[in-house]
């Protein structure tokens, strides 16, 4: 059951019975019995805090959690998503950051990746950049984004953004749709608010990788999700004056959309089958150009 390991690393953690917690399992419209399974594996497991069930008919990650924050007792939140095992002092970590920084608002980890098999060798070549493993070079302290999983927020935050002018344009993983960049959005509005973001790289989680999301294609197709992402993120980059994506953006302006397109043209068959980074960035490149071209015709119409 892909529940009991994530459950039981929930049920470990440290200091679990001198601060009060709440486990809440978000039912996003499950054709499955996770409900079920997962009130039987926690009965199984002692029950060492309260277990709450939280049914979202509505699709998608965003509302899976949107509904979680919802029904939270408490203020400090800490997405765990069914393939993440946290360490035993995850939690309590969690606590202690929050008690300490006042201003900061998000709380990220480092996640380490799990196989069932032997994964294949262009997973190390690209550091396993995607799926949310690693710090990405960086050391604990203040950054600008940190990734969903393994992510804490304070309640009140998501109460401010509520009252605020900033909408979401992302609503994460649909079923079998590989949406990405709703945790980078977050981080987004946040800083626009003024509070700070923290990666601690002593916060480890597993991150159980199945075989099926190690394919070179559904690589491909998840790059290709950042792209979308990073296009319809572009007006919230550009509002925090991000030097890096204003450039890209003036780039895209500048550059010839024919000259793109019979680079693409010629290539994109031969990059699909290579797989290296270059591969991969040329169909993320090339899905941030079409979104982007898109929403331009679109707001000209």
């Amino acid at each position: 059951n892909k529940l009991l390991p994530t459950l039981t690393h929930l049920a470990n953690q440290d200091s679990i019975d001198k601060f009060p917690f709440e486990l809440i399992v978000v039912d996003n419209n499950c054709s499955d019995d996770t409900a079920k399974n997962a009130q039987n594996i926690w009965a199984s497991l002692n029950k060492p805090f309260p277990l709450n069930i939280a049914y979202q008919p509505i699709p998608g990650l965003k509302h899976a959690r949107d509904m979680g924050i919802g029904v939270a007792k408490y203020e400090y939140i800490v997405f765990c998503d069914d393939d993440n095992w946290l360490c035993n002092n995850y939690l309590i970590s969690i606590f202690k950051i929050f008690e300490t920084f006042s201003d900061v608002m998000i709380i990220g980890g480092v996640g380490e990746a799990v196989f069932e098999k032997k994964p294949p060798k262009w997973f190390f070549s690209l550091n396993g950049f995607g799926y949310a493993v690693g710090s990405e070079g960086r050391k604990t302290g203040f950054v600008e984004s940190v990734y969903g999983a393994g992510m804490a927020c304070r309640k009140s935050i998501f109460i401010k953004l509520g009252k605020s002018q900033f909408k979401s344009v992302l609503i994460g993983r649909k079923g079998n749709e590989l949406s990405s960049g709703e945790d980078i959005e977050l981080c987004i509005l946040i800083r626009k608010l003024g509070y700070l973001i923290y990666l601690d790289t002593t916060l480890t989680f597993k991150h159980a990788l199945s075989m099926n999301r190690l394919t070179w294609r559904y690589y491909l197709k998840l790059r290709k999700s950042f792209g979308i992402a990073n296009s319809l993120l572009a007006k919230h980059y550009n509002f925090l004056g991000c030097k890096k994506e204003k450039k890209r953006l003036i780039l895209f302006n500048i550059l010839s959309i024919t000259k793109f397109f019979i680079f693409n043209l010629k290539y994109f068959f031969f990059f699909s089958f290579i797989k290296s980074e270059k591969c991969a960035a040329v169909h993320q490149e090339l899905a941030f150009r079409l979104t982007k071209l898109n929403s331009q015709n679109t707001h000209k119409v």
